[in-house]
């Protein structure tokens, strides 16, 4: 998942041409709550990864990690999960980011947080890949190793490095969708007429009647993007019937899509979960996210959850394939349960040293070169 900014300007929009109310004052420079909820998404993907699935997990461990970690299993199998809430925060973030931005500054802006941090871990990933293999995989090709620093695998038809990368084409096209409604500037109407288009752009995507609609218009993700935007429409500007309207629509497109695509993961995947039980969970995910929507979280401010929330993006790309050859190499040692809390803690300490050494000097190297680049074009277009 991305990392996302989750500060909040302090200077309220004027009323728009259409008489939009004007946004509500923020409370904070901060939403600690939502770096809170980017944690657990994120955790909750690794020890699904790693203790959860069943099939993709054996080749690593050597044995069902069922049977290996048989108490948390039941509930850690459901961590996957944690994906529908990052696309829900993302929903949330990305229209908070993008506000009184222009495209310009909005596409620097996603490129400086996903590209620096992304590329590290395909280095990364090539080198367990080649050194430390599991046996079982064939290792990806030179061009497809290559093709992923792109970042446009499903388009280019390339294998991925990294599992976990498929959510970052599916962050890719949100927004390159929401750069067409941000090319005229954002406002309350505006949004919210893009969220009832796109909503239902992902219905009739199902009809097979619209193929290329699928590329932009994906069942499932799409409602979730959709009902983080919404929420945070909520949060700038109050809650009001329409965005209930948008948010309740966009909750029941999700169920029927979320239990839909369960359905399929357990008779045709053989994943033991109810999909009525992942459900429920996704609809916890839409209540905490309500909640800071709504101002109910803001007194939540503790600031070592803005570290931890910048942890949160290197630790999503690093942790499966080098977590998978850290427990290769660690379980016939230490035994399971050291392997899990070694790998994991390893993984966060490395997180924040590619946050730290990495990610923060390369964005601001980028930035700074893009910015002396643009003040050299303005200066030449002025002459």
């Amino acid at each position: 998942m991305s990392q996302t900014d989750v500060k909040v300007s302090a200077l309220p929009d004027a009323p728009d041409a259409a008489g939009t109310v004007p946004p509500r004052q923020s409370r904070g420079n901060r939403l600690y709550a939502l770096d809170a909820l980017r944690v657990i998404a994120a955790l909750s993907v690794l020890i699904f990864h790693f203790t959860g699935v069943d099939a993709a997990t054996k080749a690593n461990w050597g044995v069902n990690p069922k049977a290996l970690f048989p108490s948390i299993f039941p509930y850690t199998s459901y961590g996957s999960y944690g994906v529908q809430l990052f696309f829900i925060i993302s929903g949330f973030v990305i229209c908070l980011s993008a506000w009184n931005r222009t495209p310009g500054q909005f596409v620097q802006a996603r490129f400086l947080r996903l590209f620096p941090a992304y590329w590290f871990s395909v280095v990364v990933a090539v080198v367990v890949w080649r050194a430390l293999p599991d046996g079982a995989r064939k290792a990806p090709s030179v061009s497809d190793s290559l093709t992923n620093l792109t970042m446009f695998q499903v388009p280019l038809s390339a294998r991925h490095l990294v599992g976990a990368y498929w959510t970052l084409w599916v962050e890719l096209t949100f927004y390159l969708i929401f750069l067409v409604v941000l090319w005229k500037g954002l406002d309350y109407v505006r949004v919210s007429v893009f969220c009832w288009l796109w909503l239902l752009a992902s219905v009739l995507v199902q009809e097979e009647k619209f193929p290329l609609l699928g590329i932009f218009a994906q069942p499932l993700n799409t409602a979730l993007f959709v009902s983080g935007i919404a929420m945070y429409l909520m949060y700038r500007f109050g809650p009001d019937l329409k965005l209930w309207g948008l948010l309740g629509a966009s909750w029941l497109v999700m169920q029927s899509d979320l239990v839909q695509h369960a359905d399929h993961l357990r008779h045709d995947k053989g994943m033991d979960r109810s999909p009525y039980v992942a459900l429920a969970l996704v609809t916890v995910f839409y209540l905490l996210v309500l909640a800071v929507a709504l101002h109910k979280l803001d007194r939540i401010g503790w600031k070592w959850l803005s570290t931890a929330g910048a942890l949160v993006y290197p630790l999503y790309l690093l942790h499966e394939e080098l977590g998978w050859a850290m427990i290769r190499t660690l379980y016939g040692h230490v035994g399971a349960w050291a392997t899990l809390a070694i790998t994991t803690v390893s993984l966060i300490v490395l997180a924040w040293l590619v946050h730290r050494f990495v990610e923060k000097p390369a964005q601001r190297w980028l930035r700074d070169r893009l910015d002396k680049e643009s003040r050299k074009r303005a200066a030449a277009a002025e002459a």
